[in-house]
């Protein structure tokens, strides 16, 4: 399975999406302390809540994760600042973190009553066989982005989207070339372990469960090329 984690604020693959987006602005580890009632994907308004409630002020910038030695993401996000003026992330995580990395950036900003969705940031770190992959993948990220935007928006305590005719059915299509794509990946680090780590990581039976999840024997689905 790809590992997804928070990448250390003071690492390269941090400093490569801060000069993606063009920001001199320091990445820092901010507390992760979901409040009640916080809902997952969902910052702008938890914070807008609890600013509300609290005081202090909603803070726009990046949050960063890092998919394996794959590709590092940055996703629009917003945190706390307290009163006091610390930093917190009050959004539930999944995974669930203790901090994240977080870049600030004052020109970012949500629009409640649209609530569109700003493009996540994807940088591919793989510079082999799995690039091809990655940049398809982004791609379908992206597509799928498109369609939620052009989406009819349903605004209540949170915006939601409603898809409808054909962009429901190509949305769904991108679903299943994304999980495609990630088992595709999945099978190629199989490959790549098992030649230079079979000690470690050893090379699949022909008879044993397919890692993509089809609940097929690896032999009769991704293993058919070899």
């Amino acid at each position: 399975m790809i590992q997804i984690f928070t990448p250390d604020p003071q690492s390269q693959t941090v400093a490569l999406i801060a000069r993606k987006l063009g920001l001199a602005s320091a990445a820092v580890a901010v507390p992760c302390a979901p409040v009640a009632g916080a809902r997952e994907a969902y910052c702008f308004y938890n914070v807008r809540d609890i600013t509300t409630e609290k005081g202090g002020e909603l803070v726009n910038g990046w949050l960063v994760w890092q998919h394996d030695d794959l590709f590092v993401e940055a996703e629009h996000h917003a945190v706390w600042r307290k009163p006091t003026g610390e930093l917190v992330c009050v959004t539930p995580q999944t995974p669930p973190e203790k901090t994240i990395t977080f870049i600030p950036d004052s020109a970012t900003t949500y629009d409640f009553d649209t609530g569109m969705i700003t493009n996540n940031i994807r940088i591919a770190l793989a510079n082999d066989s799995r690039l091809r992959i990655l940049e398809r993948l982004f791609k379908v990220f992206e597509e799928q982005t498109e369609l939620k935007n052009s989406g009819r928006r349903l605004v209540g305590d949170v915006v939601m989207v409603e898809l409808t005719g054909g962009n429901i059915q190509r949305f769904d299509e991108l679903e299943i070339e994304k999980s495609d794509l990630f088992a595709e990946i999945e099978m190629q680090e199989v490959g790549r372990h098992g030649l230079s780590r079979s000690n470690s990581i050893p090379k699949l039976g022909r008879n044993a469960p397919c890692p993509c999840g089809s609940g097929k024997k690896y032999k009769k689905c991704h293993g058919t090329s070899q």
